[in-house]
Formats: structure tokens, C-alpha cells, sequence
């Protein structure tokens, strides 16, 4: 995974209270990441963030889930946690790709560790 050049102002944001993340997207595009990325290569769901766990030091870890319903027949190979104005902090392209038949689950958990 990744964190785009915005993903550093979006962090520096939240701390500050002016922007939260508040969903992951999911999609089709397999182009590499850089770090100037500042959207998905091609975006096809987005869900909000289900739930958070800040329990374990300095890490955050955001979670989303989508039903079968909204992940039948997509194939997925990239996902990005967005923000309430829809910037992107981070890009994470998969190695192979999920293919979904309309009977599965996805839940995408996205963790960010701070240390120094």
C-alpha cells in the first residue's frame, strides 16, 4: 500500500479536525501506483467506513464491507480510503484480482501505523 502525496495533507487534516475519513473504494484498475495518484484508476463501488479501531498503538485501521449484491460479477484489483470532500489518502493495487460470482462478502480493512 501506498499513501499518495495527498494522503499526507488529509492526515495532517484530520488531525487538525478539518477532514475525516469516511469511506474505502473499490475497483478495477491495475495501473501502478504513484504517489501523485489522486483517485482510483477505475473506481466502481465506494461504501462507507463500517467501523475504526484505534486499539492498538499508533495504528488506526478502518474497516467497510459490501453484500454480495453490490460486489456480484466485479473483479477487483485496486481500493483507496477517501475522505468526506472525496480525497484520496492512499492507493493499494493488488498483486492478482478478486473475483466476485454474486455470493461472497468483501470487507476491506485498511490500517495506517504512524511511528517515527
Amino acid at each position: 500500500m501506498g499513501v499518495v502525496s495527498n494522503g499526507l495533507n488529509v492526515i495532517a487534516a484530520n488531525m487538525a479536525g478539518s477532514a475525516l475519513a469516511t469511506h474505502i473504494a473499490i475497483g478495477t484498475g491495475s495501473t501502478t501506483f504513484t504517489s501523485g495518484d489522486t483517485a482510483l484508476d477505475n473506481e466502481v463501488e465506494r461504501n462507507l467506513i463500517s467501523s475504526s479501531d484505534l486499539t492498538s498503538s499508533e495504528q488506526i485501521t478502518f474497516i467497510a464491507d459490501w453484500s454480495p449484491v453490490e460486489v456480484s460479477g466485479l473483479t477487483i484489483k485496486e481500493h483507496g480510503t477517501m475522505t468526506t470532500g472525496s480525497s484520496m489518502l492512499n492507493r493499494e493495487v493488488l498483486t492478482g484480482s478478486l473475483v466476485f460470482t454474486g455470493e461472497e462478502e468483501l470487507q476491506v480493512q485498511q490500517t495506517f501505523k504512524f511511528f517515527l
